[in-house]
């Protein structure tokens, strides 16, 4: 499965607020914290498992001023990043 078909979640290890519209995210066994920009903490909002990376990116394209290919690939490498830092996993596909 491609990565833009897969939908991502929040870790369950970390815990995560925003505040102003800034993600702090916390990995507490790793003594990790992650505060996200903007379009990071939108990014983190919708990262709920119900929507894919590709869906995930048209609405950064809806809701911010750049371009569908640009949102698309900085969501997806963004998404890619907090994979591998283990702050996100993916929704287990259904079926």
């Amino acid at each position: 499965m491609n990565l833009l078909d897969k939908r991502p979640i929040k870790h369950p290890r970390t815990a995560s607020r925003v505040i102003e519209g800034e993600a702090v995210i916390v990995v507490p066994e790793e003594d990790i914290v992650k505060v996200l920009n903007d379009v990071g903490s939108r990014i983190w909002e919708l990262a709920d498992g119900t929507r894919t990376v590709n869906e995930i990116g048209v609405l950064i394209h809806e809701e911010y001023e750049v371009s569908l290919e640009q949102a698309e690939q900085d969501t997806r490498e963004f998404v890619e990043e907090l994979i591998e830092s283990g702050m996100m996993t993916f929704e287990e596909a259904q079926g």
